[in-house]
């Protein structure tokens, strides 16, 4: 895989995982606490399925990525 397409993977992926995310606070204010709780853990394990399927085979084949990565969130404000 080219690395054009890596980056493509990897935005994707962080946007799938932002997207469902996103839900959460819709769903808190829509659902009652059982309904939340137990969407929140599939959105959970579904954003942990795209690290494991997507984004760590990704960075697995292009580990110089994870520094772009790591700028990115620092330029955008969401580094640690």
């Amino acid at each position: 895989m080219t690395k054009n397409v890596a980056r493509q993977m990897l935005r994707a992926a962080f946007g799938a995982g932002a997207e469902l995310q996103g839900l959460l606070g819709v769903l808190k204010k829509e659902c009652t606490a059982d309904e939340y709780q137990s969407y929140a853990r599939g959105i959970a394990a579904a954003i942990d399925g795209i690290t494991v399927a997507v984004t760590n085979k990704v960075l697995a084949a292009h580990p110089d990525l994870a520094n772009e990565i790591e700028s990115n969130l620092k330029r955008s404000g969401y580094a640690m």
